[in-house]
């Protein structure tokens, strides 16, 4: 079978499973072989590689004081542990803004070339970027990219002790063996005193080969930069003392911080680039807004030179109003007609469909409804004032507008592209504990697109309601207040899959959207508008399905299921 070895299953992020005999004639025969117990939640798709499930937990109560991570490894057919759990600590005070202390991303299984054994890399909520023996989960080495480390050439400490978030690694790496190199992004848009940063590590040793920062020190900085950054010039703020010979402290601190790299760096070997999505910065507001951030950058693989920056115009948001548009999930990249191309989704509603050398804008569409005249829906991405505390607020569009506020309604998913099909499913919907429409605007939007990648067009059939919906997947499509998939899809031979905030993973007909499989992991836990719970997407490989999630009522909010084809 094929391993999904790293976030979305490869280094360009297609979410497209091979080798494996699931399909629309046999996928309703799937069945669970173990329900997993955990000592925490999971908040990331898991690795399987080889005969294992590689999975870390957000928060784990094995850590002294309940106040750590820990990552697992365990066996596909017994569904127990295959060795002893690596767990590390967590101060309170070095952890999430949103209270986790472990990690959030998929683990990297990968062979060093070097010395031709298996590793584990993920980054973890302490800003550190850790490399673990495959064999044992022992750990060979481990470099902090939150504080300077001295010993990895890493010498940035992206700090500031002021009370809010602390910067954080939320993103899954991405490895190219190739090169023998690990990418991950570090940063923490919501606090005003630190800035973004892409890093490249050598596999072997953990030591940084070069830096990155995403946020803009000079030329225009709103939409596309006049005068990109050079690769291992650092802002002042976060260089103390000498350097080594590498790196160079910039002449002043770049003008807007925040420009997190949230999302796993997509690799395209052919090219030699990586492709990084980028969120808010700090200060923020509505489209265009300054610096490398709400786009997509580009950057050499070797050598960290920029090679294009992409952020959406402000007739790509659902509303101009719309503020917080981070791309939160990962750019993919793939092929068509002999030409390359990475696609993205936006908090803003807006895909984006790039030229991959030129980074420039191929074609687009809103994915969020209208009405069939084109008018707004007003219930859709509705936007109030940050006093009002009303539940599920009713608000004209003329207010919406207006009003400055964050997109809720946009997406946060990885796309799954199916070359030979020639269709892209992406997941639609936020978070889902907010007051303001949390999720979706469930009676009109689905929580998954399928779409032509040549038109962005639906490809499934759609009925004459205004807006219009997709017929064949309700139920479970526009039934559930509030259901939104904050999951990235996966797409094996004809059977696309998604998981959802009910919390559910379903697997639809790729042609034509017919349901054909379900399971509910779990319940909400709760939270201010009733749910708070997550699945982040399946990880499959052959007959395999794994998928993880924060749910109520498990020991510790975790769990872990893996279903098997008879």
């Amino acid at each position: 079978m094929t391993d999904w070895w790293m976030y979305h299953g490869n280094c360009e992020h297609t979410g497209l499973v091979e080798g494996s005999r699931i399909d629309v004639e046999n996928v309703k025969e799937l069945c669970l072989l173990h329900d997993v117990p955990l000592e925490g939640p999971v908040l990331s798709v898991p690795a399987v590689v080889g005969d294992f499930v590689y999975v870390g937990l957000a928060n784990s109560w094995a850590a002294a004081g309940a106040t750590g991570g820990q990552l697992l490894k365990i066996s596909l057919t017994s569904g127990e542990p295959a060795c002893k759990p690596f767990t590390w600590p967590i101060d309170p005070r070095d952890g999430d803004t949103h209270g986790f202390m472990g990690m959030g991303c998929t683990p990297a299984v990968a062979t060093n070339p070097g010395d031709n054994k298996e590793y584990v890399f993920f980054s973890t909520f302490n800003g550190k970027l850790y490399c673990l023996h495959a064999e044992d989960l022992t750990q060979a080495w481990v470099t902090d990219l939150r504080n300077a480390d001295p010993d990895h050439n890493q010498p940035v400490s992206n700090t500031a002790d002021n009370g809010q978030p602390p910067a954080a690694g939320w993103s899954s790496p991405v490895v190219a063996t190739d090169l023998g190199s690990v990418y991950v992004g570090i940063g923490e848009g919501e606090n005003d005193a630190l800035f973004g940063f892409v890093y490249c590590l050598n596999m072997s040793s953990g030591n940084v080969n070069w830096i990155y920062c995403t946020c803009l020190f000079k030329g225009d900085i709103t939409g596309q930069p006049k005068v990109p950054n050079k690769p291992n010039h650092l802002p002042p703020a976060v260089v103390k003392g000498p350097l080594p010979s590498l790196f160079t402290r910039a002449p002043s601190d770049p003008p807007v911080r925040g420009c997190s790299v949230w999302s796993s760096i997509a690799y395209d070997k052919i090219l030699g680039r990586v492709y990084c999505a980028t969120g808010n910065p700090n200060p923020d507001g509505p489209l265009p807004t300054a610096g490398f951030s709400n786009g997509i950058l580009a950057l050499d693989a070797l050598s960290g030179e920029c090679r294009g920056f992409f952020q959406p115009h402000p007739k790509t948001s659902y509303r101009r109003t719309d503020q917080d548009v981070d791309f939160g999930g990962s750019p993919v990249v793939f092929e068509r007609d002999g030409r390359r191309l990475v696609a993205a989704g936006c908090k803003n509603g807006g895909f984006f469909v790039l030229d991959a050398a030129s980074m420039k804008l191929v074609r687009w569409r809103q994915l969020l409804p209208y009405y069939n005249d084109r008018r707004q829906i007003p219930t859709v991405d509705p936007h109030i004032g940050p006093s009002d505390q009303r539940y599920e607020p009713s608000v004209p569009n003329s207010y919406s507008n207006a009003e400055d506020e964050e997109n809720y309604s946009g997406t946060y998913s990885t796309p799954a592209v199916h070359a030979d099909m020639g269709r892209i499913f992406i997941g639609i919907g936020g978070n889902n504990y907010h007051n303001v429409k949390a999720g979706i605007d469930y009676s009109t939007t689905p929580f998954m697109r399928a779409m032509d990648w040549e038109t962005l067009d639906d490809v499934w059939a759609m009925d004459n309601s205004d807006p219009r919906r997709y017929i064949l997947p309700q139920p479970p499509m526009y039934r559930t207040p509030g259901e939104a998939a904050l999951s990235s899809p996966a797409v094996v031979n004809d059977v696309v899959f998604c998981s959802t905030s009910k919390i559910a993973l379903y697997a639809f007909h790729a042609w034509s959207g017919e349901p054909l499989w379900e399971d509910q992991l779990g319940e909400q836990t709760g939270g201010m508008s009733g749910g708070y719970g997550y699945c982040l997407g399946p990880a499959i490989a052959g007959d395999y399905v794994v998928v993880g999630a924060l749910v109520f009522g498990k020991l510790g909010g975790g769990v872990l299921r893996i279903y098997k084809l008879p």
